[in-house]
């Protein structure tokens, strides 16, 4: 067997992970529910850029729940004032950490969630919540991703007062975390399949709605960050509406479909259109069992975790195809665009406030 590759040992390690976090819930978010618990904000804003943005987008449709409130996904030169989240796994996001400064500078509770307390965001914030994701040695994040998710999952429910809806969700996890091994089981067989169909492809287009348009922005950006190719989001909607004059050969489509209703018709009728005109499509549905060019997907049965069903799948995608060009994604194509663009304080801890 092909020795995996880093980003391959990472996305595998992700059910281990995603387990060890549900059973340490408590204690993960323990401060966090302690100092915000009686907070009732009619606005939470999730800030964050890149990965980090697209995890609070994942998230959200369970923070809006759990609080009860609207809850935003902005980038942090967006941001505006009510309760704020800031996410960076990494903790030395410049913009994030700088938006972070001015906020607690101007008396707004800022809760962090970040690798590492005492980097730059997680020490200007008020509260640092720490991502207990172990060693990840690579630019490319992706255990870190949906580690982030389901910490942003776990910090909304800590702080939710409808007890059956908390209840529902943590069963769901629970379904979610044992049926994780079989869905990547499934995910590397997929994969493997459809590889030598997608490698020719120098553009590859994703496809989402609903709560899947998350994990589809998150999966564009990770096949990009792997293959070095131009890769495109649409939410399904938006690709109906002139996207579609595209469709040719040249187009391969990765498709995320929900596991009922309209969305999904329309997604399955374009796949079929898309087809007809000479274009390629992969598509990935929720819905348990079946066989054929679907990677069907075990379903935990709520809608709001999607995202951490599809993610891992086009993890495995991504990783698979740029092990097959022979790139070496535990290397930064550019080692020193971050600190050209000074986007990264990289290198930089910061002292544990008293």
């Amino acid at each position: 067997m092909t020795q995996m590759t880093l980003l391959q040992e990472y996305i595998v390690q992700q059910p281990a992970l995603w387990r060890a976090l549900l059973d340490s819930r408590e204690e993960i978010t323990g401060a966090f529910a302690r100092r915000f618990g009686d907070l009732r904000p009619d606005r939470v804003v999730l800030i964050g850029s890149g990965s980090s943005h697209y995890a609070a987008l994942m998230a959200r449709p369970v923070l809006e729940r759990a609080w009860g409130a609207e809850v935003t996904c902005l980038v942090p030169s967006e941001a505006a004032r009510p309760l704020y989240l800031a996410i960076s796994q990494s903790g030395v996001s410049t913009n994030t950490y700088e938006l972070v400064t001015a906020l607690t500078g101007a008396g707004h509770p800022v809760a962090a969630v970040t690798e590492r307390a005492d980097s730059p965001v997680g020490s200007a914030a008020t509260l640092a919540v720490t991502l207990r994701i172990g060693e990840e040695r690579i630019g490319a994040k992706t255990k870190g991703v949906t580690a982030t998710v389901l910490t942003l999952m776990l910090l909304g429910l800590s702080v939710c007062r409808d007890e059956t809806y908390r209840a529902d969700m943590l069963a769901a996890l629970d379904r979610l975390c044992r049926d994780a091994e079989e869905n990547l089981a499934r995910a590397r067989a997929w994969s493997q399949a459809r590889l030598a169909e997608i490698l020719p492809f120098r553009h590859l287009y994703v496809l989402g709605c609903g709560s899947g348009l998350g994990a589809a922005r998150e999966a564009a950006l990770k096949l990009l960050e792997t293959n070095y190719l131009p890769v495109s989001c649409y939410p399904l909607d938006e690709y109906l509406h002139g996207i579609q004059n595209a469709l040719d050969e040249s187009a391969c489509l990765l498709c995320l479909l929900p596991p009922e209703g309209e969305d999904r018709s329309r997604m399955l009728r374009l796949a079929d259109f898309a087809r007809s005109v000479g274009a390629r499509c992969a598509l990935l549905s929720p819905d348990g069992s079946g066989e054929g060019e679907t990677l069907h997907l075990l379903h935990c049965g709520r809608e709001e975790l999607q995202p951490l069903e599809f993610l891992p799948a086009l993890q495995v995608l991504a990783a698979d195809l740029s092990a097959a060009r022979g790139i070496d994604t535990s290397r930064r194509r550019y080692p020193d665009f971050f600190s050209l663009m000074g986007s990264k304080m990289e290198g930089t801890v910061c002292p544990q406030k008293r």
